[in-house]
């Protein structure tokens, strides 16, 4: 029996993302799962905005990245710590500044790191994603690639610890002015050298499974044993650092997930809605109580309905269009069950590996090259035989999202 005509599959994925995204009555449809979803909505948006917040502000403090290089503006007040600036050749002296390779920003270890996020822990429930040799072999492949563009490992070892202490942070403790329900958790206090402290856990990079505990204080802090010499802040203990930091951060905190939570919850409705009817017509109306509601993002899809349909649309028909490209590659190699699903996926990062996503964590792969790409799926146990063959095949698919990158504005 013949198979599908790849290029109907093509349209039919295409058409189908269409209706399902774009069309008016499935869009009201939608928006009832829309309003069904809101509490796991919110706790998602608790959650994230909750890591980010934290870990951006580890960046800086002990790995002094600059807050002008993050995706999402930081409180707009000063830390009375000295900055440290990246090192210019001639100009800095020794020992006084952050050495890093010219051609990587901060912004894209920044992203590399949000990239990682995604694998380590959910997305937007409070629970780990992956761990053991599976998640040690992945970030360790990915370390790899910034490793060979310079970066050194003493450098990442350092962000990707960072990355696991915000995520004992936020999964395991919580901290007055930054707890929510059904998120943070209680924690168990003791004392210690006459001061009150309380107990929290976080995951060890060397296995991603077992769990060490710290002594902690604030969501910000210096940790004995977890902290780096000469890179960490040595925090303040005092009543002080509460009143003139802690709280002030709270407060911001406390604005930005209410501004983010009134984009994407109910958004009441304070004006009439002057919609000209027919009298015959009014007289029906006139008995059905007004909405006092809406779901904002309703609006949003609305607005951006045909843009959805062109650009989404685009998207589905080409991601479809690399997977009926590999299949005869797959076939004619012998290549059956979950291997085949790690060759589309290798397809499809490649082709979309210089591509400006909207999801901005992954812009960092812009440092990646072809080679480097295969090295990866190699790490994985995919041959470069095939890999290359597939590169082969599919490149045409990315010179046309490359170019399309280079026209965005």
């Amino acid at each position: 029996m013949p198979r599908v005509d790849p290029i109907a599959k093509i349209r039919d994925r295409k058409e189908d993302y269409i209706e399902h995204i774009t069309d008016l009555d499935w869009l009201s449809l939608n928006m009832l799962r829309w309003e069904f979803f809101l509490p796991k909505i919110d706790l998602s948006i608790n959650f994230n905005l909750e890591f980010n917040f934290f870990l951006d502000f580890y960046l800086n403090l002990d790995l002094h990245f600059p807050f002008e290089e993050f995706d999402f503006n930081m409180p707009e007040f000063l830390f009375n710590w000295e900055k440290i600036n990246k090192a210019y050749y001639g100009k800095t002296k020794y020992d006084e500044s952050v050495y890093d390779p010219p051609e990587i920003l901060y912004k894209d270890l920044a992203r590399f790191l949000w990239d990682m996020r995604y694998k380590t822990t959910e997305s937007s429930t409070p629970n780990y994603k992956n761990a053991g040799n599976a998640l040690l072999n992945y970030i360790e492949s990915n370390k790899e690639l910034l490793i060979k563009k310079g970066v050194s490992q003493f450098y990442i070892n350092a962000m990707i610890d960072t990355l696991l202490k915000v995520e004992g942070k936020v999964l395991n403790c919580s901290y007055v002015g930054f707890a929510f329900v059904n998120l943070s958790k209680v924690m168990r206090t003791v004392v210690r050298h006459g001061r009150k402290l309380a107990v929290c856990s976080k995951r060890s990079a060397d296995d991603y499974t077992t769990e060490t505990e710290f002594y902690t204080m604030y969501p910000y802090e210096s940790t004995v044993n977890y902290s780096r010499v000469n890179y960490s802040r040595v925090t303040p203990t005092g009543e002080q650092f509460k009143q003139t930091h802690i709280k002030q951060l709270a407060k911001d905190f406390e604005k930005r997930v209410k501004e983010f939570k009134m984009r994407s919850t109910k958004t009441p409705i304070v004006a009439g809605l002057n919609v000209g009817v027919r009298p015959e017509v009014r007289e029906i109306t006139s008995q059905i109580t007004p909405p006092t509601h809406t779901i904002y993002q309703r609006v949003f899809f609305m607005q951006k309905r045909h843009e959805l349909e062109w650009e989404g649309g685009k998207h589905q028909a080409r991601l479809q269009h690399v997977i009926e490209r590999v299949k005869p590659i797959l076939d004619r190699c012998g290549v059956t069950g979950n291997l085949r699903a790690a060759y589309v996926a290798f397809a499809k990062e490649y082709v979309y590996m210089h591509y400006k996503s909207s999801r901005k964590y992954k812009q960092w792969k812009r440092l990646l090259t072809e080679d480097d790409l295969i090295q990866k799926y190699k790490r994985m146990g995919l041959d470069e035989r095939i890999l290359r063959q597939i590169i082969n095949t599919v490149n045409t698919l990315k010179s046309v999202a490359d170019l399309e990158t280079t026209l965005v504005v």
